[in-house]
């Protein structure tokens, strides 16, 4: 103890560092309007990552603004829900902190706001169900109220009981998602909940994760419902802090016009401008991902819509405008490289996450530089078969460039694309 006294005192603004490929969050468009205003005020005063706050302040806001708005997706409503997972250690990543400071925005805006009746962990499809029931003959009235916002801090503990024989949770939640009538089959009286409004947001460790995440889940369409978000410990505060009323006072009254505004909104539609940077960008984010990409980002283009209608609503807007669009990419964008972090470094053995890395950082590096990626100490036999797995798997392609003699092999991330710029770069979302 006396040598933790004796060292020299970390500074209050002292970032938590992290490896440098840890995923970056474009600030300035991510960070917009409302949703800055709230990371900016909050964030200097707490431990938890800004992306910790701006995940929870989504959510719990795409809640309280109830069932009766939407984006249309090839003809059809999808619900203004969005269900972040943070992917973070235990204690030290602040997923917890985050969830509290939110909650206390939010009840100081809307003291009578509960978040629904329902809490502790899922268990079962009728749990979730019943949570917000219609009424029947035992209980005439049921829930009258079907928003219910679910925090599973213990996200990895509810992967394990859905792998169970004959569980129901994961088809109910998968049909919450959709905004569905949830329905599911019981022995007893049934359960029935009609026009449910539900928030899912998920507190797991990259571990239990990658242990409990079956590959039934990835492949059902459970795992991509879900927008998956790397976090951590984000600076040193030993003692802690507010904020100061008067900076968070002017926050709160514009949350509680955004909520009002939003509840008559009705259907959120792309303005002129806003379609047509939609439309640079979807074919790219419908497009099928091989892998693991696939199984947790195969929803990119509904999250997208969906939180860009989001940021609409917060600036009391009925129409996505292209900075909203431009917010909501900058979102996705950092969900997709906390997908390569998470998964890529649990997943694949060191010299494979090695080469993966250096490729995603870059976007392109020559065959002849991975040699030196080991110092040029790794026998040519392990790296060649380390790269044919990556490839086999979709996460790295081989391009052939000509020299005038034998061809340049250069190594650039994912599956062989359709256009010459490649998702991972960044450049999916670059409008021109």
């Amino acid at each position: 103890m006396k040598a933790l006294l004796d060292g020299d005192a970390q500074s209050t603004e002292t970032a938590h560092t992290q490896s440098e490929d840890w995923p970056r969050l474009d600030e300035e468009e991510a960070l917009y309007g409302l949703v800055g205003d709230v990371v900016r005020a909050i964030g200097p005063h707490t431990e938890a990552d800004p992306v910790a706050l701006l995940a929870h302040f989504l959510a719990q806001f795409s809640c309280i603004i109830g069932n009766s708005l939407s984006v249309n997706l090839d003809g059809s409503p999808n619900p203004l829900l969005f269900w972040p997972v943070l992917v973070g250690d235990t204690g030290k990543s602040r997923k917890g902190s985050a969830g509290k400071r939110i909650d206390r925005l939010f009840k100081g805006a809307f003291p009578d706001w509960t978040g629904g009746k329902m809490r502790g962990s899922l268990s079962s499809g009728e749990g979730l169900a019943c949570a917000v029931r219609d009424g029947d003959g035992n209980d005439p009235e049921g829930i009258l109220d079907k928003r219910l916002y679910l925090v599973q801090s213990e996200f990895g503990s509810m992967l394990k009981v859905m792998s169970r024989e004959g569980n129901s949770l994961s088809g109910v939640i998968r049909e919450a998602w959709d905004g569905e009538d949830l329905a599911p089959l019981t022995k007893g009286s049934p359960v029935r909940a009609t026009r449910p409004h539900i928030v899912i947001v998920g507190h797991v460790t990259q571990e239990e994760l990658v242990k409990h995440l079956s590959d039934t889940e990835k492949a059902n369409g459970f795992a991509n419902r879900f927008v998956w978000f790397a976090v951590h410990h984000s600076r040193v505060l030993p003692l802690g802090s507010n904020p100061d009323q008067a900076v968070l006072s002017p926050v709160t009254e514009h949350l509680r016009h955004a909520v009002k505004f939003a509840k008559d909104a009705g259907e959120v539609a792309l303005s002129i401008d806003a379609a047509n940077d939609w439309r640079k960008v979807y074919t790219n984010l419908s497009e099928g991902k091989p892998g693991i990409d696939g199984a947790t980002l195969g929803r990119a283009e509904a999250q997208v819509r969906r939180i860009a209608a989001l940021y609409a609503l917060l600036d009391r807007q009925t129409e996505v405008a292209p900075m909203h669009l431009k917010a909501a990419l900058a979102v996705w964008q950092y969900a997709e490289d906390s997908v390569a972090w998470v998964f890529a470094q649990a997943t694949y053995p060191e010299i494979e996450n090695k080469i993966l890395r250096a490729v995603v950082k870059k976007g392109k590096l020559p065959d002849s530089d991975i040699s030196a990626l080991f110092n040029r100490n790794m026998p040519a036999s392990q790296l060649e078969k380390a790269k044919a797995h990556l490839q086999e798997e979709g996460l790295i392609h081989d391009v052939k460039l000509a020299t005038g003699g034998r061809p340049r092999i250069e190594w650039r991330p994912g599956p062989t694309p359709k256009k010459p710029v490649a998702p991972w770069q960044g450049g999916y979302f670059v409008f021109s």
